[in-house]
């Protein structure tokens, strides 16, 4: 049996080897603070989905455990997701009420149909294709789940048991209506949690703000029960957990049970699988361009797969990479995917000592904690500078955008497959354009620049034929910025560029480099090296700004006469 036959079957058995004491050292560490943080989120989303909070720690344990063995990246860490769980209980509530013994089979099942789906793609080496979606959707929808979760918690952060149907517009008739039997000892401590949560994350950056939110919380709950007595406060609890060590389970397609939801579930299915793809894909690719890893995409669509079909017979639902985790993960110096697997067993020993802590926490704290983290989606900085910049990303931006919100999240993320396509073909004959701000753009800026960076993705062809767009951008994004800053061209999906094109592209960087800042590129391969060589932009940029997405830099002044060694030029 070859290496390469056992690397596609043991994966994992590609990082083992780079485990030596130091390596284990610092991942063991990096696990323990990743389980740590994911303890809030996992009983928050728990809620969201629908689901029992002990549900929501299987679903942050087994899927991280999996995806980190058999995934390609290192760093990406999967389990619950809030878009994920926001879908998956839109979907379900039709068929049953909220944490019964049918809702939680159907989302079992659910899990393992999500699974097969993804790992077709996988099979069928289909998982490039997940790195074509715009990023403009992705915000628009990341936003639109943003304003679902705030709203559908309206009611609980009140104090109040409400229906929260599918249509927005009806869940704010039911807020209106039942706003004066608020408990307002129930707002109180909400707000509490709100607010120090606020405060941490805007002061005290450090500090994981979820974790200390939820403590400040349960002690305003405490102190408000001790002068007025629990009867009187009357706040609902989240209560005592069931838990398993192996809380095994099973799909369950029997006709009895399966078949009345049948038609929900597989839409549903289908829906939640590309959503998690594109979701756990952009997040892989981002923290291999940080780490310098070169990820398998049809690898990672397999070992997100393959963690949703071995969570179903986990007692977890549906789950996808978690771009908070990853980058947490990354951040607190994870070096292989142990890491994510330490996490899992961390997490799972911490909720095991604070079982009977987490029974006491009020439910408008949980409350709480999801306005933050449905506040934490919606940047709002980043959305007014998109909306000012004109074109097709504005207007595929604010229908996706309205469709999430008033249609639902599955006839959004339709939508946001079709328009994407439809971007994609297009991009064949003009390019796409794309522009991220602030923690989107992050991920593309090269070390060695340091400040105030904007990022703007080129996708398709820049030529003679279509510069005309691209000057109308470059002349927009000088109304919002001034030139004052950083320019990052994230070229990984430029396929062509003429000399045209790359007379645009060196202006540009002339005009930044006169104010005073610089500009880098991202590029897919060496494919343009030529054409950059050519028109100056080579000479322009400086070597050390020219960067290529499997995390080598270019080290020659000259292209001519060049070879490849290792993947880099020499």
């Amino acid at each position: 049996m070859n290496q390469t036959f056992l690397y596609k079957i043991f994966p994992f058995l590609r990082w083992i080897p780079m485990l030596d004491r130091n390596t284990i050292k610092v991942d063991v560490i990096a696990g323990i603070v990743a389980g740590v943080l994911i303890l809030p989120q996992a009983i928050a989303l728990s809620t969201l989905a629908g689901m029992p909070p002990e549900y929501g720690f299987y679903t942050a344990i087994f899927p991280v455990i999996i995806a980190s063995l058999y995934g390609s990246s290192w760093h990406a860490l999967s389990g619950p997701n809030t878009a994920m769980c926001i879908m998956m209980g839109s979907a379900l509530a039709i068929y049953a009420s909220d944490g019964t013994p049918n809702y939680i089979m159907y989302a079992i099942t659910l899990s393992f149909m999500v699974g097969v789906i993804q790992m077709m793609f996988g099979v069928f080496k289909l998982g490039i294709i997940f790195n074509y979606f715009s990023h403009t959707i992705m915000i628009a929808i990341v936003t639109g789940v943003g304003i679902i979760i705030i709203i559908q918690q309206v009611g609980s952060f009140l104090g109040l048991t409400m229906n929260v149907p599918e249509p927005i517009e009806d869940t704010v008739v039911q807020i209106f209506y039942s706003f004066p039997m608020s408990n307002w000892y129930a707002v109180f401590v909400g707000t509490v949690t709100v607010i120090s949560g606020l405060i941490v994350k805007r002061y005290f950056k450090k500090w994981p703000y979820l974790i200390v939110c939820v403590v400040i919380g349960m002690i305003a709950a405490k102190i408000l029960e001790l002068i007025f007595g629990s009867a009187t406060v009357n706040l609902d609890k989240l209560g005592t957990m069931a838990l398993s060590v192996l809380p095994l389970s099973a799909p369950d397609f029997s006709p009895e049970n399966f078949a009345e939801a049948a038609e929900g579930l597989y839409t549903a299915a289908f829906v939640l699988a590309f959503l998690g793809l594109m979701q756990s894909c952009v997040i892989a690719r981002a923290m291999a361009i940080k780490s310098g890893q070169n990820v398998n995409m049809n690898q990672e669509v397999i070992g997100q797969g393959l963690s949703n079909i071995g969570g179903s017979f986990l007692s977890c639902f549906p789950s996808c990479g978690s771009f908070n985790r990853s980058a947490s993960n990354l951040e607190t110096g994870a070096i292989t995917p142990l890491a994510g697997i330490i996490s899992a067993f961390a997490l799972g020993l911490l909720i095991f000592f604070a079982n009977p802590i987490i029974a006491e926490m009020p439910v408008t704290v949980m409350a709480g904690v999801l306005f933050l983290v449905g506040a934490g989606l919606i940047k709002v900085k980043d959305i007014k500078k998109l909306l000012q910049i004109r074109g097709d990303a504005r207007i595929m931006f604010l229908l996706c955008l309205g469709v999430t919100v008033y249609g639902g999240l599955d006839k959004g993320v339709f939508l946001g497959i079709f328009l994407s396509v439809v971007a994609y073909l297009r991009s064949t004959s003009k390019p796409e354009l794309d522009l991220f701000f602030g923690e989107d753009a992050e991920q593309y800026v090269p070390a060695n620049l340091a400040g105030k960076a904007t990022v703007l993705q080129i996708s398709g062809s820049v030529f003679f034929g279509s510069v005309h767009v691209l000057e109308q951008v470059l002349s927009d994004l000088d109304k919002v910025d001034n030139r004052q800053g950083h320019l990052v061209f994230a070229n990984e999906y430029l396929h062509h560029l003429d000399m045209a094109g790359a007379d645009i592209l060196l202006q540009e960087v002339n005009k930044r480099k006169k104010n005073g800042y610089q500009a880098a590129f991202w590029l897919r391969d060496h494919n343009l090296d030529r054409v950059l060589e050519n028109s100056g932009l080579t000479e322009a940029l400086g070597p050390e700004n020219i960067h290529y997405t499997y995390g080598c830099t270019l080290t020659v002044e000259k292209i001519t006469n060049y070879k490849i060694n290792n993947g880099c030029i020499q």
